[in-house]
């Protein structure tokens, strides 16, 4: 057996090629899900009470040259990674004529074999701080993930280390709700109680901000949908922490023996809003439900946040609202003129209003019901759209769900998709639909300040929650005063254009 050491992460002396003889003498050990070694069925482990050795049997090489590469580019990238324990060593092996990459670790303590009863309070909330900041951190820096079991962690020192092989692609936002939700789950194991999950929220709020403005209210809206029932209390003390403002998307700020005034996409159109607000003062509604995006696009973004919060309306959060309250967070998707229009509300408005912005939630769940700015496939909330060529994808998910009615703005197209006993319904743009025997139904009230399909008008719609009915409506509003303001404050022609078009 040939054996040739390419070298460990840190740069400092590797692990001997005798270390790995010795390990190899044995058989591989057992893997088991709740055993101390987890791992593919392609993996073989040997252990001794000092080291961990790993073979991919599946990853074999035509020579040693290229085995030798593969371990030299793969401590780079590890060294890069700054997640593994300094003496991780990679080398080369010749089996039964097969050059084979294999990595020994210093033996440690997988943290799924901790016994987190025997730590105090402090203790158990530090080791998982460590966890966090290190799985959150490396999916910011590479936007990867690391496999979220415990049993891929350890602590080396005064840091946490991973321990596993593989790196993941794609956003980690979902495997790190799964994550957490496990960990809520398995709270009596881990030793939690309410105040330790109040301090673990309040560490990963500044975590998680860190990273982007949007994983917060990610993370909070995947844990409401995967923790009900016996840990539904640390849920919410870890959820308040999280989020200082956080109001449960459950929480009875509706009266259901009263219809709802649906607005959406006002984006700082007062006549419009006015307008609107006018016509729903004239039905008898006495609650507002805003859909997202009160700013972005018109010259009135300071005038709509006070007549929204005169009015006590409620909003939710829109892309354009949180690219405002965030000072251009690029991860929002807008287009080259919404971008140049944003970046100018943001100049219109104070830290007050953007923080108003900023605290709006990103959804709200009704009785067999839910309303959101963007779409209910989207983890973000606000930034995916409902039309014709996403609409069975998202009635589907709707299905899936106990909410079977979902209310939403962002595409500005007033009217409404349905699914009835499986079958999708032709889109609907009819005054008054009922939906209360439909499997799944996204409507749309349309846009109050950016109408589009060639009506300057401002459009609504109002939402019976008792009936599960809706009607929608347009009506006039003085546009002349609108383009006299966005012309006050030299706004771009095209910008103009397309608003006295409603395009």
């Amino acid at each position: 057996m040939a054996i040739t050491v390419v070298g460990s992460v840190s740069g400092d002396a590797p692990v001997g090629a005798e270390v790995i003889e010795r390990l190899l003498k044995d058989m591989p050990v057992a893997m088991s899900h709740q055993g101390e070694f987890t791992g593919k069925p392609e993996t073989q482990i040997y252990v001794d009470d000092y080291a961990v050795l790993k073979i991919n049997t599946n990853r074999k090489y035509q020579s040693h040259a290229l085995a030798h590469r593969w371990c030299e580019l793969r401590i780079a990238k590890e060294y890069g990674y700054g997640i593994y324990h300094p003496k991780r060593t990679w080398a080369v092996l010749n089996m039964d004529g097969n050059w084979l990459t294999v990595n020994v670790t210093p033996r440690v303590t997988p943290l799924h074999r901790v016994d987190f009863s025997s730590l105090n309070s402090d203790q158990r909330v530090v080791l998982l701080q460590q966890l966090l900041a290190c799985y959150i951190d490396f999916s910011c820096r590479f936007n990867q993930r690391l496999d979220e079991g415990l049993s891929n962690f350890s602590v080396y020192g005064d840091r946490v280390i991973y321990l596993d092989d593989d790196i993941y692609s794609g956003g980690y936002v979902a495997s790190f709700v799964a994550m957490l939700a496990n960990w809520l789950r398995k709270s009596d194991c881990l030793a939690l109680g309410e105040s330790e999950w109040r301090r673990i929220g309040e560490i990963l709020e500044g975590l998680l901000r860190a990273c982007s403005t949007d994983a917060v209210d990610m993370v909070v809206g995947g844990l409401e949908d995967q923790i009900v029932g016996r840990y539904e209390n640390c849920k919410q003390v870890l959820l308040c922490a999280l989020l200082p403002n956080y109001l449960p998307s459950s929480a009875t700020v509706f009266s259901i023996e009263q219809p709802i005034g649906l607005l959406a996409d006002v984006h700082a159109n007062l006549p419009a809003f006015e307008a609107v607000l006018a016509e729903m003062d004239r039905r008898g509604v006495r609650q507002y439900l805003m859909l997202g995006d009160i700013v972005g696009y018109g010259p009135n973004p300071k005038a709509c946040i006070d007549l929204a919060r005169q009015r006590k309306i409620h909003c939710l959060r829109g892309n354009h609202d949180h690219y405002v309250a965030h000072n251009g967070d690029v991860r929002v998707a807008l287009g080259i003129m919404a971008k140049r229009m944003a970046d100018w509300t943001i100049t219109q408005l104070d830290g007050s209003d953007r923080a108003w912005l900023s605290d709006l939630p990103v959804r709200y769940r009704g009785d067999g019901w839910m309303a959101i700015h963007g779409a209910p496939v989207d983890q973000s909330f606000f930034n995916a759209y409902v039309y014709e060529m996403t609409a069975e994808r998202n009635l589907d998910c709707l299905a899936e769900s106990e909410t079977s009615i979902c209310l939403h703005g962002h595409s500005h197209i007033q009217g409404v998709y349905g699914m009835v006993g499986g079958r999708y319904l032709p889109f609907r743009c009819s005054t008054v639909v009922d939906m209360h025997a439909w499997n799944a139904a996204l409507l749309c009230p349309g846009s109050v300040g950016q109408c589009r399909g060639g009506i300057a008008k401002a459009q609504a719609g109002i939402f019976d929650p008792a009936t599960l009915t809706a009607e929608v409506f347009t009506v006039d509003y003085d546009i002349e005063s609108l383009i006299a303001d966005m012309q006050r404050h030299n706004f771009p022609d095209q910008l103009i254009k397309r608003t006295r078009k409603g395009e």
